[in-house]
């Protein structure tokens, strides 16, 4: 039988990687048995709900953009409902194609709610090839992603002569995993501005992210952030539960291209917080998550008056042009309901 070189790139790298899940999988698991690098899909009901607080004063118009998941190699999104007291519409960004709900120009009321409600099962996913993508997009830095004198140095000392991306990645990997501590304490949501976080020498997953993703690109190694939504371990998880939809419960991860059209996953910052799952998170993502979007400094569909946002992980909503304030206009809560977990 025969193989293209991009399938036989695709086995060679899952060859590679394969022993990081087994070598995770020996490595823990709690007092029920059940250890969280071994699970191989978790099954969710989510339900997502968007609550005007304390709607903007007189007739000031709101909208309301909220991401909506979709179905791919990782995760199948099915089941969706939508709650709304006002018509709403789906529209799909074109550079990155997230796709978006949206309420426009509408005039809310206190306790009114948007309301999702879809199933999600997510797989514990590994390398990914995206056949139909501009790879060049991931090779653009946000206006939150620089890199500076001290941290090409640091680049260039930890990966040396080296020049294939899977070993560079690795490098880079090991190197942030030792070099940085997560700090969810800090002041303010993680940014993910790049210089900050490699000065600080701490942050969230975002300030991981933005510094793993500038020193690859850095490289020439294109770098795709992916935003999403974690949920409990499968060693910690219970049948149901609820959370503030903020910025900082949501969480990100990157992944990076290779020969063959072929993306690696990492996730820096548990791998950080995980000791015990440190080598798992190289080139696997947990399945205690689910993607909403991809990318950063995203302008949305519509577009929103402001600038480009950040990330999208939740809701995001304008009254004539002006953002509103979380926690203040607007709050966000998910609730899960536990369906199933294949080992």
């Amino acid at each position: 039988m025969k193989l293209s070189a991009a399938a036989a790139g695709a086995i060679s790298l899952n060859a590679v990687l394969h022993s990081n899940v087994v070598n995770a999988a020996k490595s823990h698991a709690d007092a029920k048995g059940i250890s969280d690098s071994a699970v191989k899909a978790m099954s969710f009901k989510i339900t997502y709900t968007t609550k005007i607080i304390n709607p903007p004063k007189g007739d000031e118009k709101v909208s309301i953009w909220i991401p909506l998941p979709q179905s791919d190699e990782e995760q199948e999104m099915t089941s969706l409902s939508v709650s709304s007291p006002h018509a709403f519409s789906i529209h799909e960004e074109p550079y990155y194609g997230n796709r978006i709900i949206y309420l426009g120009q509408k005039v809310f009321s206190k306790d009114d709610s948007i309301t999702l409600a879809y199933s999600i099962r997510r797989k514990s996913s590994g390398i990914i090839t995206y056949k139909d993508d501009d790879v060049s997009k991931y090779l653009a830095l946000t206006n939150r992603e620089k890199w500076d004198e001290n941290i090409t140095a640091f680049v260039d000392r930890v990966i040396g002569d080296e020049k294939a991306p899977l070993e560079i990645g690795r490098k880079i990997f090991y190197a942030l995993a030792d070099y940085l501590t997560y700090d969810k304490e800090i002041q303010g949501c993680g940014e993910g501005r790049s210089i900050w976080t490699f000065h600080g020498k701490r942050g969230r997953c975002d300030d991981f992210h933005a510094l793993f993703r500038t020193m690859m690109i850095y490289k020439g190694i294109p770098t795709r952030w992916e935003q999403g939504i974690a949920l409990p371990y499968p060693s910690a998880i219970t049948k149901s539960g609820k959370f503030e939809g903020d910025c900082t419960g949501a969480h990100c991860w990157v992944r990076f291209h290779t020969e063959g059209g072929n993306w690696v996953p990492v996730d820096v910052s548990e791998a950080n917080k995980r000791k015990d799952l440190r080598d798992y998170f190289f080139g696997v993502l947990s399945p205690n998550r689910f993607k909403v979007s991809t990318g950063r400094d995203i302008v949305l569909k519509p577009a929103q008056a402001e600038s480009p946002l950040n990330s999208f992980p939740y809701a995001y909503a304008e009254a004539d042009g002006v953002p509103l304030i979380y926690g203040h206009h607007y709050r966000n809560l998910i609730r899960y309901g536990l369906l199933r977990t294949e080992v």
